[in-house]
Parts: C-alpha cells; sequence; structure tokens
C-alpha cells in the first residue's frame, strides 16, 4: 500500500478503504476469469484425415444437391440440354469452359480433344447452375465429370476418354486429319491459324 500514489483530490480517510477496494476488484477479476473458464467453448474443428477423402465427399454432397435441383426442374432443364445435345454432334459437359477449365479432369479432356484433333465441339459449364450437373450425371449415370456425348447418347468420363486416348481410339473415333500441318512439321497441331 505504501507504493500506490493516490491522486491530489483523494483525501486520507480513503486510504482506509483502499484495501477493501482492492480486495473487492481481485474477487471481481476471479470471478470474471471463473464465468470464462466454465463458458462453452467453441468445438473444436476437425481436419479430415486424408484432403481426398473430405474432397470427395464434397463432390458427393454437390452431386446429390444437384441431382435435387434437377428433378425439381426436369421438364425445362431436360427440354433444353436435349435440344443442344440433337443440335450439336459433339457437347462436352465440363467444369468451366475450354478456355478456363475449373477443374483437373475438364482441363486434361480439353487437352486430350485438342491433341486428336477433335471435330468442334459445344461445352457446357455444369457449374453455372446446379441443375446442368444434376442433369448429365443422371444422364450418364457417372458421378464424375466431365461428360462427353456424341450423336446425343453418352461416349465416355475422364477415365474413359483417357483410356481411349491412350490406345489412339479417340483420334480414330473424333479426329481429324485435315487441320493437321503439312511439310517440314506434318503431322503436328498448328501454332496459330489467323
Amino acid at each position: 500500500l505504501a507504493q500506490v500514489k493516490l491522486p491530489p483530490h483523494h483525501c486520507e480517510c480513503n486510504l482506509y478503504f483502499l484495501p477493501h477496494i482492492l480486495a473487492m476488484a481481485m474477487l471481481r477479476v476471479t470471478a470474471q476469469r471463473l464465468v470464462l473458464a466454465t463458458a462453452a467453448a467453441p468445438a473444436a474443428r476437425h481436419f479430415a484425415g486424408c484432403p481426398l477423402a473430405a474432397t470427395s465427399k464434397l463432390y458427393e454432397d454437390i452431386v446429390a444437391k444437384s441431382l435435387l435441383e434437377f428433378q425439381a426442374n426436369r421438364a425445362v432443364v431436360s427440354a433444353d440440354l436435349d435440344a443442344e445435345l440433337a443440335a450439336n454432334k459433339v457437347v462436352l459437359f465440363m467444369e468451366g469452359t475450354p478456355d478456363a477449365p475449373k477443374s483437373e479432369a475438364s482441363h486434361n479432356t480439353v487437352k486430350m480433344l485438342t491433341q486428336v484433333q477433335a471435330t468442334s465441339f459445344v461445352s457446357v459449364d455444369v457449374l453455372s447452375h446446379p441443375a446442368i450437373l444434376g442433369y448429365t450425371v443422371t444422364k450418364s449415370q457417372r458421378s464424375r465429370g466431365p461428360h462427353l456425348y456424341v450423336n446425343g447418347s453418352f461416349f465416355a468420363d475422364h477415365d474413359g476418354l483417357l483410356a481411349k486416348f491412350n490406345t489412339g481410339d479417340l483420334a480414330k473415333e473424333l479426329g481429324s486429319e485435315g487441320t493437321k500441318s503439312s511439310g517440314v512439321f506434318g503431322g503436328e497441331l498448328p501454332i496459330a491459324t489467323y
């Protein structure tokens, strides 16, 4: 107490109450600490042991919600997308666009189709609306995209396209030789066409 300096406007009679004031302040601080310690702590965040498992679960949840959205809008979505499949020879349902794919599988699919010089194809971004993903999952019976349709029917998903690409069947079925270069770099893809 000897070290405590009171402001000049306090009189000496307040020194009598100082130990009681300090004791009350200490009790108040102790009570606050007890309340904080016994308050319900937020639940600890649990992270998946395997990030691939967590991603797979997230994708399954997205597909499930997309299927529900498709079921709710089945007539409208089916009419629009069935017309798109009928009007185009090759349609790719992918995450993103060929210029800006949003998944590695979609990027690889575009690279494979480019490498085999596939005839021009139409791409549909399944992430633009959940019902579109629900449509292609329902039609192809495959949950993992991208999905390629040829002449209105399901052709292959990423794994099927990769297998056909590795065996050379993709180039035979969808490729065209007319756009490949000739001369010194014969048979290679053109760098650019202007």
